[in-house]
């Protein structure tokens, strides 16, 4: 499955997220792709909400690699922007987050994609202008 979606503002970006997080069941991966500032954290903003969280607790966890929200479903976000390579992310003990129920939610996964899950939700935003984004949702 392949959708398309055009965003104008932050807050349609985050209702994108949100139907999103509604469709999930436990266990599921989601991927977050696109540059600095194309709206990964905004849309995991989103994805929260539809996990009954508020997305004003949302930030991007670039500090200390994850941040875990608890809502009607529980929600793991990782930034990997300043890890090294998989061999950090797997000696951290975060591969072992795969195999729990709850979303888990990754931004910069292109540090780990040879330990990705096959099963998994690839989102990819870009830029279409200052607020607007053009959202690519694939299911692997």
């Amino acid at each position: 499955m392949r959708e398309l979606k055009v965003t104008f503002s932050q807050e349609e970006t985050i209702a994108c997220g949100e139907r999103l997080a509604r469709t999930l069941s436990s266990g599921s991966v989601i991927t977050l792709h696109g540059d600095l500032g194309a709206g990964k954290t905004t849309f995991m903003k989103g994805i929260a909400q539809g996990c009954g969280i508020s997305p004003l607790e949302v930030h991007s966890p670039t500090f200390n690699y994850l941040n875990i929200y608890t809502g009607t479903k529980v929600l793991y976000h990782f930034d990997l922007y300043r890890l090294k390579d998989q061999n950090d992310f797997i000696s951290l003990g975060f591969a072992d987050f795969f195999e729990e129920e709850g979303l888990v939610c990754l931004e910069w996964p292109e540090k780990i994609t040879d330990i990705l899950p096959k099963l998994r939700i690839e989102v990819h935003l870009f830029h279409q202008g200052e607020e607007q984004r053009l959202i690519e949702i694939k299911k692997l």
